[in-house]
C-alpha cells in the first residue's frame, strides 16, 4: 500500500513539476512578445497576461488575474466592441484577426487597437482558453490621417498651381499669338521694302525668343506636374547628331576649343523616339559644356546598348575639360533654378536647362547622371529608350510652303472665328480672307452658337477661354443642335497643358491648335478636315545641272566665314527669323543669294538652305 501510495505521490510530483516548468516556459514566451497578450478562461476571466500588457495599459497583476476582463481598470475594459468579439463572433469561429477597436482609457487616453483572438485547448485539460493579442495602432492611424491630409493639401496645391500656370500660359501666349501672327501677315506684304522686311523679321525673331523663354519655365512646370507628353517619330539619328555638331561648332571655334563627336560602331542610323526632346537634351548638355569650358575640348560620344530584355537604349556622354563641379554642388544641378558656382558667377541661364533635360530623359525611360571633380572637368551621361526604325519610316519630312490662295474650282468655304480677343480674330480674318475663305467673327461662345445656327459654316475656329460662354460649352451646344455633327471644329487654346486633348476632343472638337501657331500649321489642319486645296507660292527654280545651290555657293567665297557659320547655325536650329535678318548682311555681297536665302527661309526649307550653304 505504501509502495502504491509512494508511487502515486511520485507521479503527482512529476506531473506538478512538469506543469510548473511548462507554465514557466509559457510565461517566458508570452513575456517576450512585444504586443500586449492576455489569456482568458471560458468564463472570460483573466488566466495570465504578458508584461507588456501591464506596462501599456497601466494595470497591476493583483488587480488582473482571476478578474472578469470587463471589470479590469475599474470597468475600463467594458468595451462594446470587445464584448461583440468575445461573446458573438469568437464562439462561431476559432480565430478572428484584425478586429479594430477604439476606446478611451482613463490612464492612457484614447487608443486604437487591433485585436487578434484564438481559441486553444488548455494543457492537461479539456476546457479551452482564449488568447487575445492587442496591437496598439494609435500612432499609425494618426500618421495615416496626417498623411492623408498632407496628400489632400498637396493635391489641392498642385491643382492650384496647374490652374495658375494654365491661366498664366493663356494670358502670355494670347498676346504673343497676335504679335507673331500679324508679323507673319506683314511678311506677306509685297510692297514692304528690304529694310521693312528686316525689321519685321526682327519683331518675329524677338517674339519667338521671348516665347522660348516663357516655354522653358512653363515646360518645367508641366514636367513637375507630370503633364509632359512624348511625341515619338522615326528620324535619321546620324543627321540629328550632325546637326548638333554643326550648330555647336561655331561656339567652340569662337572660344578656341576643340569639339569632337564620336559615334559607336553599333549606333543605328534610323530610330524612333521624341526627336525634339532628344535634340534639346543633347544641345543643352553640349551648350553647357562649351559655356563653362575656357580651354581644352568638349567631346560628344554617342552609342547604343541592349537592355536586359533586349530593349534598345541610346547612350550619350558629354565630356569637357572645364573647371569641374564641387561634390557638395552635384546634388543641386538638376533642381530647378539651381546652378553650380560657375553658372552663378557667370550669370548665365536660369538654371532650368538641366532640370528640364533630366525630366525629358525620365519621360523617355532613361536618366542623366554626372561625374565631376574640381579642376578635372565633367562628364554628363544620358540614357534614353528608343526603338530601331527603317529608312522608309524616317523619310524626309516635307517642309511647309506658303499658301497663296484656294485652288480654282474650290468651294467658297465658310469659316467662323470665335475669339473674345479682337486682335486674334482680325489676324485670322486677314490670313484666311485673302486666301479665298468667307469669314465671320464671333466674340464669345454664345455668339458662336448664334452664328452657326444662322450662317451654317463648314469650319469653326473656337477659342476655349471666353466670357459669357466658353468654347467647351459652345462646342457641346453646336454638336447637339440640328446639323451640328457635320461642321468641323478646331479648338484653339493658349494652354501649355493641352487639356484640349481629352477634354475638348471629348466635348466634340475635331482637332486642336496651340497658340501661337504658324500659318502653315493652320492651313494644313484645314486641308485635312474640310479637304481644301491650295495654290502655293512658287518654289525657287533649280539651277542648271540639277544642283539648286551651285551658283549660290560660288558667292559664299566672298562672304565672311563667321557670317556663313551663323547662317548655317540658324538653319540647323530652325531659326528662320534670324536667317532672314542675316540676309541683310548678305545683300551687301550678293543680292541674288540674299533673295534666295530669304525665300527659302520663308518656306522653312532647311535642307535646301544647308545645300546652298554647303558643308565645311
Amino acid at each position: 500500500m505504501e509502495t502504491k501510495n509512494g508511487l502515486g505521490k511520485t507521479r503527482l510530483e512529476v506531473i506538478k513539476k512538469t506543469t510548473d516548468e511548462g507554465r514557466e516556459l509559457a510565461e517566458s514566451i508570452i513575456n517576450t512578445v512585444r504586443e500586449p497578450l492576455i489569456s482568458l478562461d471560458q468564463d472570460l476571466r483573466v488566466v495570465s497576461a504578458s508584461r507588456s500588457f501591464y506596462e501599456v495599459f497601466k494595470v497591476k497583476p493583483d488587480e488582473t488575474l482571476g478578474q472578469l476582463i470587463y471589470d479590469l481598470g475599474n470597468k475600463q475594459w467594458d468595451i462594446p466592441k470587445l464584448r461583440e468579439l468575445l461573446e458573438n463572433i469568437l464562439p462561431q469561429k476559432a480565430t478572428f484577426d484584425n478586429y479594430e477597436v477604439e476606446h478611451d482609457f482613463a490612464e492612457i487616453g484614447r487608443r486604437t487597437m487591433l485585436l487578434n483572438a484564438r481559441q486553444i485547448q488548455r494543457v492537461l485539460g479539456k476546457e479551452r482558453i482564449i488568447l487575445l493579442a492587442i496591437e496598439d495602432i494609435t500612432e499609425r492611424k494618426r500618421f495615416e490621417t496626417e498623411l492623408g491630409r498632407a496628400k489632400e493639401a498637396a493635391e489641392a496645391a498642385n491643382r492650384a498651381k496647374s490652374a495658375f500656370l494654365a491661366n498664366m500660359s493663356h494670358e502670355i501666349r494670347t498676346p504673343m499669338n497676335a504679335i507673331l501672327g500679324f508679323s507673319q501677315l506683314m511678311r506677306r506684304d509685297p510692297a514692304a521694302t528690304a529694310r521693312q522686311k528686316q525689321q519685321i523679321e526682327i519683331i518675329n525673331r524677338s517674339g519667338e525668343h521671348l516665347l522660348a523663354l516663357i516655354n522653358d519655365i512653363l515646360e518645367m512646370a508641366k514636367a513637375e506636374a507630370g503633364r509632359t507628353t512624348l511625341n515619338p517619330s522615326a528620324f535619321d539619328l546620324h543627321t540629328l547628331i550632325k546637326d548638333v555638331e554643326m550648330m555647336m561648332q561655331p561656339r567652340a571655334e569662337a572660344k578656341g576649343l576643340k569639339m569632337a563627336v564620336e559615334k559607336g560602331m553599333d549606333l543605328p542610323r534610323f530610330i524612333s523616339a521624341d526627336e525634339s526632346k532628344l535634340r534639346q537634351i543633347l544641345l543643352n548638355l553640349v551648350s553647357n559644356a562649351l559655356k563653362f569650358t575656357a580651354k581644352g575640348s568638349v567631346t560628344l560620344n554617342v552609342g547604343a546598348r541592349r537592355g536586359a530584355k533586349c530593349e534598345l537604349y541610346l547612350t550619350a556622354a558629354v565630356e569637357d575639360t572645364g573647371p569641374g563641379i564641387a561634390p557638395e554642388e552635384l546634388g543641386k544641378l538638376f533642381h530647378p533654378f539651381e546652378q553650380a558656382q560657375a553658372g552663378r558667377s557667370g550669370g548665365a541661364g536660369t538654371g532650368l536647362g538641366l532640370a528640364i533635360s533630366r525630366e525629358y530623359a525620365h519621360l523617355m525611360g532613361g536618366d542623366i547622371t554626372v561625374r565631376s571633380r574640381p579642376g578635372k572637368g565633367s562628364i554628363f551621361s544620358v540614357t534614353v529608350a528608343v526603338t530601331k526604325a527603317s529608312n522608309a519610316d524616317a523619310a524626309e519630312k516635307i517642309q511647309p510652303r506658303q499658301v497663296k490662295e484656294l485652288k480654282p474650282g474650290q468651294p467658297r468655304y465658310r469659316v467662323l472665328i470665335a475669339d473674345d480677343k479682337g486682335d486674334n480674330r482680325e489676324f485670322l480674318s486677314q490670313l484666311l480672307g485673302p486666301a479665298g475663305f468667307d469669314v465671320r467673327q464671333a466674340v464669345n461662345g454664345a455668339d458662336a452658337v448664334k452664328h452657326f445656327e444662322t450662317w451654317r459654316p463648314q469650319l469653326i475656329l473656337m477659342d476655349l477661354k471666353m466670357p459669357v460662354m466658353d468654347g467647351y460649352e459652345a462646342i457641346r451646344r453646336i454638336r447637339a443642335s440640328d446639323g451640328g455633327k457635320e461642321v468641323k471644329i478646331i479648338a484653339v487654346t493658349a494652354s501649355i497643358f493641352k487639356e484640349t486633348s481629352p477634354d475638348v476632343l471629348g466635348a466634340g472638337a475635331d482637332d486642336t491648335l496651340l497658340k501661337p501657331f504658324r500659318e502653315s500649321e493652320l492651313f494644313e489642319k484645314i486641308k485635312t478636315l474640310i479637304g481644301a486645296e491650295y495654290v502655293y507660292e512658287k518654289d525657287i527654280p533649280a539651277e542648271a545641272g540639277g544642283d539648286p545651290g551651285a551658283r549660290g555657293r560660288e558667292s559664299l567665297a566672298d562672304l565672311p566665314r563667321e557670317l556663313v557659320l551663323k547662317l548655317r547655325e540658324a538653319a540647323i536650329n530652325g531659326d528662320f527669323h534670324l536667317l532672314v535678318e542675316l540676309t541683310g548682311r548678305v545683300e551687301a555681297q550678293d543680292l541674288r543669294l540674299a533673295g534666295t536665302l530669304r525665300t527659302l527661309a520663308g518656306n522653312f526649307d532647311t535642307q535646301r538652305i544647308l545645300d546652298l550653304l554647303g558643308k565645311d
